[in-house]
């Protein structure tokens, strides 16, 4: 019996449209204190202070190993043999591209149950390692592959980012213009939206590779990328979603996969009526590019992210309010 295990998949920066700089115009860091200086479109200067929580539950992110991997399955899963079946023997051996554990047995007729149980028990301790540290299973096009689960990952750090979030957004709605609340028809869940959408894609991007160009750490929590003020664009959606689920926990969203992407959609009850849109569960969304620097306004997609929403070549998975997480369509 073997298990294979996977390479993370690699979620890249992908060629977006607009050309405006990033308004990020100063960031620093004393402990838990995230000093900017930020623009939100012509508004004017915002200096502000954010402050993270002291304590979080989620682990800071390590990249994905499979040897590590490897090392935890086999050893629990020969603890477990072992002990659910004391009359059989039972072997680990490793090869280079797989393990396997063989196994013995005087009474022939419990062959078949051994192998079928070490098979099932051989599923279910990959997936308690995957849900320890937060990974999940993503079907593609290229195989079953390993990547963070955002939508759990977002949800678990919502109410740790609540106080971060209000801040955020008594500051976009105290500093907005005119201009900006006639233009999202004076809602204030749209015009926060923008506004959180702008706070984020001005954070800068870093595609978290190694200096040899190989994946390093591939992402950032939530508050990690607030922290170190960087991340690719899964990090980068992870911390929208975060952020908009504390205030609107309502509010429906999905993380959408294309090749070597991710970004947010959501859908609004009040909209301009000119928003480019996903179907998702038959219902349109709109994009949130979260990558930046480029400004990208809400219901408006990248130039890769529109040509593969138009061929229908996405996946995605949807925000749902409940301890259980769907998986991806």
């Amino acid at each position: 019996m073997a298990i294979r295990l996977i390479p993370m998949l690699g979620l890249t920066l992908a060629v977006l449209c607009g050309t405006a700089s990033a308004r990020q115009l100063a960031f620093s860091r004393d402990t838990l204190q995230l000093h900017y200086v930020w623009q939100y479109e012509t508004v004017a200067t915002q200096a502000f202070t954010l402050t993270l929580p002291e304590e979080t539950a989620l682990p800071p992110w390590s990249a994905w190993r499979p040897a590590q991997a490897d090392a935890f399955v086999f050893q629990q899963l020969l603890r477990d043999a072992r002990e659910q079946f004391p009359d059989a023997s039972f072997r680990y051996s490793k090869t280079a591209d797989s393990s396997t554990v063989d196994f013995q047995a005087t009474d022939q007729t419990l062959l078949p149950q051994i192998k079928s149980w070490l098979a099932q028990q051989q599923d279910t301790l990959f997936m308690a390692y995957l849900d320890q540290h937060y990974y999940k299973r993503h079907d593609g096009n290229n195989g079953h592959l390993i990547r963070p689960d955002h939508v759990r990952i977002a949800t678990d750090s919502s109410p740790e980012l609540q106080e971060t979030a209000q801040a955020l957004q008594r500051m976009i709605i105290s500093s907005a213009s005119e201009e900006q609340k006639q233009r999202y028809q004076n809602d204030e869940k749209s015009l926060v939206v923008a506004g959180l959408l702008n706070f984020v894609q001005s954070i800068p991007y870093d595609p978290l590779e190694t200096a040899n160009g190989q994946r390093g750490v591939g992402f950032l929590m939530p508050e990690q990328v607030l922290e170190q003020n960087r991340g690719d664009c899964d990090s980068k959606s992870t911390l929208l979603m975060s952020l908009l689920m504390a205030l609107y926990p309502d509010l429906p969203q999905a993380i959408v996969y294309v090749p070597d992407h991710a970004f947010l959609a959501i859908t609004l009850s009040r909209r301009a009526g000119n928003e480019e849109t996903i179907t998702i569960d038959g219902q349109p969304f709109i994009p949130l590019e979260v990558t930046g620097p480029a400004e990208i306004p809400p219901g408006i997609a990248g130039d890769k992210s529109q040509l593969y929403i138009r061929n229908n070549q996405y996946q995605y998975e949807r925000v749902q309010l409940t301890t259980t997480n769907s998986t991806p369509n």
